[in-house]
This record gives C-alpha cells, sequence and structure tokens, in this order.
C-alpha cells in the first residue's frame, strides 16, 4: 500500500513537472512569436518610411529637371530672343553713338543672365551627372564655384574607375549632400578653401569634406537639427551610407561618409 502511494505521489510529481514544463515552453514560444511578429512590424514600418522617402525623393528630383528643362528651353530662349533683338535694332544715325554704350551694357547683361539661367538649369538637373557620372559633374560645379565665389574648391578622386560604377541612384545622392554642404560653406562657413577626397578602400567607398571655415560651433544641436542636415541624412539613408562630423568647437568643417560598395557576385564556371 505503501508503495502504491509513493508511486501515485511520484507520478502526480512527474505530472506537475510535465504540466509545468508544458506551460513554460507554450509561454517561451508564445513570447517568441509576439516578438517575431514585432520585428517583423518594426522591419514592415521601416520599409514603408524608406518607400515614403524614396518616392518624395524620386517627387522632388523629377520636379527639379522639370523646372530646370523649363528655364533653359523658356527662360535662356526668351533671353537670347532679346538679345537678339537687341542686336538687329538700328537707332537713328544722330544716336548712334549714345545707343552703342547702351547696347553694350545691356548685352553685357543679358549675357550675364543667360550664363545664371544656364547654371541654374544644370544645377536643377545635372545633365553630366547622368551623361558622364558624379566625377564629372563635380568638377562642373567645383569650376563654377572657383570662378564665381572666390573659394579654392578642389576634388581629389583617388577612386576614378569605383565611382565611374556607382547607380545613378548612388550617384544622385552622393552629389546631391556634396551639393548642400558646399551651399553651407558658401553661405556660412566664410572659409577660402574646400576639399573634397574620394577613396576606395576595401569594400567601401569613403569620401571627406573639408573646408578651413569657422567649423561647427562648440553647441551644434542647432546645425544637426537643421533642414540641410536632415537632408544630409536622408540621402544617405537611402543608399546605405553612414557619416561622421569633426569634432565640435575646431577651425574647420570636416564630415566623413562612408558608402559600402555592392558585393558583386562571383562568375560561375
Amino acid at each position: 500500500m505503501d508503495n502504491n502511494l509513493i508511486l501515485l505521489l511520484a507520478l502526480g510529481t512527474a505530472g506537475m513537472l510535465l504540466l509545468f514544463c508544458s506551460v513554460i515552453l507554450l509561454q517561451i514560444r508564445s513570447q517568441n512569436r509576439m516578438l517575431k511578429m514585432r520585428e517583423q512590424a518594426q522591419h514592415a514600418e521601416l520599409q514603408h518610411q524608406k518607400d515614403l522617402l524614396t518616392a518624395a525623393v524620386s517627387t522632388q528630383e523629377n520636379e527639379r529637371r522639370r523646372i530646370g528643362q523649363d528655364l533653359h528651353d523658356d527662360i535662356g530662349a526668351a533671353l537670347s530672343g532679346l538679345r537678339l533683338s537687341l542686336e538687329l535694332y538700328s537707332p537713328p544715325v544722330e544716336a548712334n553713338d549714345g545707343y552703342q554704350a547702351f547696347k553694350g551694357r545691356c548685352r553685357e547683361q543679358i549675357d550675364s543672365i543667360i550664363k545664371e539661367v544656364r547654371h541654374i538649369s544644370h544645377h536643377l538637373s545635372p545633365a553630366l551627372l547622368s551623361l558622364h557620372g558624379l566625377e564629372a559633374a563635380l568638377n562642373k560645379q567645383l569650376q563654377y564655384i572657383n570662378d564665381s565665389s572666390g573659394l579654392s574648391a578642389v576634388l581629389n578622386n583617388e577612386a576614378t574607375d569605383v565611382v565611374g560604377q556607382l547607380s545613378l541612384e548612388t550617384a544622385t545622392a552622393m552629389y546631391r549632400v556634396l551639393e548642400e554642404l558646399l551651399n553651407n560653406t558658401i553661405k556660412h562657413a566664410a572659409a577660402t578653401e574646400i576639399t573634397i577626397n574620394i577613396l576606395a578602400q576595401q569594400s567601401q567607398l569613403l569620401i571627406t569634406y573639408h573646408d578651413n571655415g569657422k567649423g561647427l560651433p562648440a553647441d551644434n544641436a542647432a546645425f544637426i537639427n537643421g533642414i540641410g542636415m536632415r537632408n544630409i541624412e536622408s540621402r544617405l539613408s537611402l543608399i546605405g551610407a553612414q557619416y561622421q562630423l569633426g569634432v565640435p568647437g575646431k577651425k574647420g568643417f570636416e564630415i566623413n561618409i562612408e558608402y559600402p560598395l555592392p558585393q558583386t557576385k562571383p562568375a560561375h564556371a
């Protein structure tokens, strides 16, 4: 009788332990399922945000392209027509001397406006970027800065082959980021020199932008939270690139950009 009681107690205890373990396992499985669902929801939300950002950037680029084309075709053509009309007009002989001086001044102003409209058009939709790649578009922009602003802007590209193989999406993102940085330097830095270095190292493309201006303030929260920096972060996040700012409170501004190069699949024999 005692043996039977002990056996029943043992079986009961084993059953309770089995039930307890089953409950624990079910709870663990339920928690894992919830965690997985939560991760999937977060991934879906991140992907949704990325899709929205991609659509917004694509719309912005399309609008830039349209406005740039309109400027080039409509405003540029109108100014060229005005210049032609100026050349064809012949005043009375007695007014010729004063008119020639006036004509020369008008010709210079119209040519200056045509040049500026052409630059704005290319700035909004750089044809060189799609035709000849990032390096050509950057050199064109730096040449304009050197000619018009008094700054000395230099591009040192030690990864010409790699840069030439970038997709149009990646090249456009890089161009817009560097364009934003150049505008910041021109408007706010009081700098005299700009240097852009591009280097391919292992599986990354490294871009360093540096100017010798005022640099970041010790409290750089306003700069980091500004519209320009948010645009830079958005552009870089779309292509999977990261950045690191230089030391706040130090003379000269610097930002280092790291872009992971796509891995090429080995060809099958």
